[in-house]
């Protein structure tokens, strides 16, 4: 069991590091939000991880079917 959380924090600590942060402020809002809100919310959050460079990276890599590398930027 340790290997495998292990693993999932490094494929964590690996990931987008605005991408992850948005998903977590995400969780925390939308508990108290109506599922249009919600929605309203993701949509907003998904704008704004596509303008960074990030999102950049990982379009490339995914049409280029390499793993991105991250920078948090």
């Amino acid at each position: 069991m340790l290997p495998q959380a292990q693993l999932l924090a490094k494929q964590v600590a690996e990931g987008p590091t605005f991408g992850n942060t948005m998903t977590k402020r995400m969780l925390a809002m939308e508990w108290a939000m109506s599922v249009e809100e919600a929605i309203e919310a993701e949509a907003v959050a998904q704008a704004l991880c596509m303008t960074t460079a990030d999102f950049e990276r990982a379009f490339e890599a995914f049409a280029n079917k390499v793993n991105p590398v991250f920078r948090g930027d």
